[in-house]
């Protein structure tokens, strides 16, 4: 069974039996948000985050989902830890997707200071990265863009 557990700051929450926990800001009581959320199922209509470094969009609605995994570190310790993928929709009509947990706490440090994305409160992102400690690796980052 689903269940809404929380509407703030124009972001819903829903947590489902598994507990994997969905994120969204676009308001599902359009139809047309509902026909945009169900193309983004096929990824013939979706682009990658990091293929799209340096590119500005401006952001009307966000679809997180958190999931969380067990993992092992190298003692053998057994720890839990949270994955997420976030879609963000353009204003163009554009759908974009990432997995990188570093680009959903950027966003979500931005969302959390500014307030979600929606169509009548859109937010600028650029797509950026960071280089790593580890040689050669890089970090996709959420940056505000102010107008």
């Amino acid at each position: 069974m689903n269940a809404l557990v929380k509407q703030e700051n124009n972001l819903n929450e829903v947590v489902k039996e598994d507990n994997k926990k969905i994120f969204f800001s676009l308001d599902l009581s359009k139809e047309e948000n509902i026909d945009k959320l169900l193309a983004s199922q096929d990824s013939a209509n979706v682009l990658y985050v990091k293929d799209n470094v340096g590119l500005t969009i401006n952001c009307i609605g966000v679809y997180i989902t958190r999931r969380e995994i067990e993992d092992q570190n190298e003692e053998g310790e057994v720890y839990t830890r949270r994955k997420h993928a976030t879609l963000l929709f353009a204003d163009d009509g554009s759908i974009y997707v990432t997995g990188s947990n570093s680009f959903y706490s950027s966003l979500d440090f931005i969302c959390s200071l500014k307030g979600y994305p929606t169509e009548e409160h859109p937010v600028k992102i650029k797509f950026s990265e960071t280089d790593a400690a580890e040689k050669g690796h890089k970090y996709l980052k959420a940056v505000i863009v102010k107008d």
